[in-house]
């Protein structure tokens, strides 16, 4: 998957890129379990994604690039959800949709391979209420980025329920601080 420059990076965020903080998933096959009303279990899988994250908490805005090849079947639609490893959980954010689930108004349509990016504000956020995040509440995003409890998610036709997953987390450097490679540390 490719890399982003420190020019990407500045075009994606706020113009404080210092104060952003740096999350990361790595998605497969063998890290999805399905959905809450329909456990699979892990999926043999040739695709991957790569999601990463970039997090401006005093501008309310989480911008992403969602990079994804070699899913076995046509993509449907992506989300960030509300679970711990192994769980699943509601939807939090699309990521981006298709003609069969286009998700909310602004959401961006996925590409059959490829890359979608986009910046996510209060207004994106669509809960998931019955865990305790309400519409448009952007500080139950950045508690569930935080804590760990967030996953990325792409649901194809042949796996409704998901066919890759990952869990996202923040990245730190060797020191503790968060690390923005190629561009130095955050707070």
């Amino acid at each position: 998957m490719p890399v982003l420059s420190a020019f990407h990076c500045q075009s994606l965020v706020s113009p404080n890129l210092a104060a952003a903080d740096q999350f990361h998933a790595s998605f497969s096959g063998f890290q999805e379990v399905g959905s809450l009303t329909g456990l699979t279990g892990a999926i043999l899988s040739t695709g991957r994604a790569d999601l990463h994250l970039y997090l401006d908490e005093v501008g309310q805005t989480l911008a992403y690039t969602l990079t994804f090849s070699s899913l076995v079947a046509p993509v449907t639609q992506a989300h960030i959800h509300f679970g711990k490893h192994h769980v699943p959980g509601g939807i939090i954010v699309w990521l981006c949709g298709t003609a069969v689930a286009p998700g909310p108004a602004g959401t961006p349509s996925c590409p059959t391979n490829g890359t979608v990016t986009r910046t996510i504000v209060p207004g994106n956020v669509v809960g998931p209420t019955g865990q305790g995040i309400a519409v448009g509440d952007f500080a139950g995003l950045v508690a569930a980025l935080e804590s760990d409890t967030a996953y990325g998610n792409i649901h194809s036709t042949l796996h409704p329920a998901g066919e890759i997953r990952g869990q996202i987390q923040r990245i730190f450097d060797d020191n503790g601080l968060y690390n923005l490679p190629g561009i130095g540390n955050g707070r």
